[in-house]
């Protein structure tokens, strides 16, 4: 089979990555991998169209989180300009994506880092919308790392680390009619409140609370809002969490965009400052545990604790329903978003036990090298291309 991977821009270079290890597990089973690079190309439109112009035969395509919108000139989308399915993985919330989403072609095969975004297109859409849903977990990237005991885990001279860009918690309220403000803030306030709730469902409630008739096809794409309660409840959290961090004095190392006007906050933290996936990667291997807030992929996945498994560190993030099912707590160490002091007391004590810290890292490092690494996942994809080949 001949697979077009095509990268695009990508923060700390996440997704080029992913896209890289990718191509190594399509061609380590024998498939023909191409890459197609629009960085550094001023009209990435233009190189797609001349580019499928040469290309010759290809059976699959697979984007990461980009060009379910791509139209050519003459209008035709990339499966059409190429003649073969397009498989796209988003890897963002994805009513997060709604104008991407609204040009996506239904014959274009979705995949989702957490199951209810499935739910979400098709409470917004219908089931009939788009031709296949699926769920597809990140995979952990980087290289293999485990101590061979708790002796040599306790020697690693990073305590304990947090890769993420800063984010301010804000409501963004504009162009959103005035009679929507309300519900969207109850919305956001439920999905406080909770431990977790999926944020179309929280619409949903919220919405049907202030009147909304949710059973009426026409108020179905109010769901969209669920995007801004996404990305507000996604900011308060992960700054809360932090905050709390912080305030615990816990020797923090931090590693992302936008902390300098914040490090006031971190009495023992030392700055990496903005580094490339790779180089956070390493990092990992020289941590004991690493923090994550899923927050509303509450019942999917990040890579961070995929890949903190398998650089050898212990990973403590909120619960999870993919990680409880997939590790349980004796191979990831896991926190309530509803009782920060208990977490704090916790990642205290996890911290001061590096044997127990050590024994969920390899019991997590194990399962993550049987189930969760780049070579499990393209079998999936290349099942998402057959269900909508034509």
């Amino acid at each position: 089979m001949r697979i077009l991977l095509i990268k695009g821009r990508s923060l700390y270079s996440g997704t080029r990555l992913f896209l890289d290890l990718a191509a190594d597990a399509f061609q380590a089973v024998g498939h023909e991998v191409e890459m197609l690079d629009l960085l550094d190309t001023p009209d990435p439109r233009a190189l797609i169209t001349d580019h499928a112009a040469d290309a010759g035969s290809v059976d699959l395509i697979f984007t990461i989180s980009i060009l379910g919108e791509f139209r050519d000139p003459a209008g035709r989308s990339l499966s059409d300009l190429y003649g073969a399915p397009h498989v796209l993985w988003h890897v963002d919330y994805i009513l997060g994506q709604f104008p991407r989403l609204e040009a996506t072609p239904a014959s274009t095969a979705l995949l989702f880092i957490d199951p209810t975004q499935v739910e979400a297109v098709r409470a917004t859409y219908g089931a009939d919308r788009f031709a296949h849903l699926d769920f597809m977990p990140h995979a952990a990237v980087g290289t293999p790392a485990l101590d061979a005991d708790a002796t040599g885990f306790a020697a690693r001279p990073i305590p304990l680390l947090f890769s993420g860009s800063f984010q301010k918690p804000e409501t963004a309220f504009e162009n959103i009619s005035r009679d929507l403000h309300r519900p969207l803030q109850d919305a956001i306030d439920l999905a406080l409140s909770r431990e977790w709730i999926a944020p179309h469902l929280a619409v949903e409630q919220a919405l049907g609370a202030r009147g909304f008739n949710m059973s009426d096809p026409d108020n179905r794409g109010l769901l969209r809002l669920a995007g801004r309660v996404d990305d507000t409840v996604r900011r308060t959290r992960r700054f809360e969490f932090l905050k709390a961090v912080g305030k615990a004095r816990l020797p923090l190392h931090i590693c992302g965009a936008g902390w300098d006007a914040q490090l006031y906050r971190f009495k023992q933290g030392t700055y990496h400052g903005a580094i490339e996936m790779t180089q956070m990667t390493e990092l990992m291997r020289q941590a004991r545990v690493v923090l994550n807030t899923n927050v509303n992929f509450g019942a999917g996945s990040h890579e961070r604790p995929l890949s903190a498994l398998l650089a050898g560190a212990a990973p403590f993030t909120d619960v999870s329903a993919f990680y409880a099912s997939e590790f349980g707590a004796d191979a990831m160490a896991f926190y309530h978003w509803r009782d920060l002091d208990g977490a704090m007391t916790k990642l205290q004590a996890l911290l001061d036990m590096p044997a127990e810290a050590h024994a969920i890292a390899a019991k997590g490092h194990a399962k993550v090298l049987a189930a969760h690494t780049w070579p499990n996942r393209i079998a999936q994809i290349i099942a998402a291309g057959d269900a909508v080949r034509v």
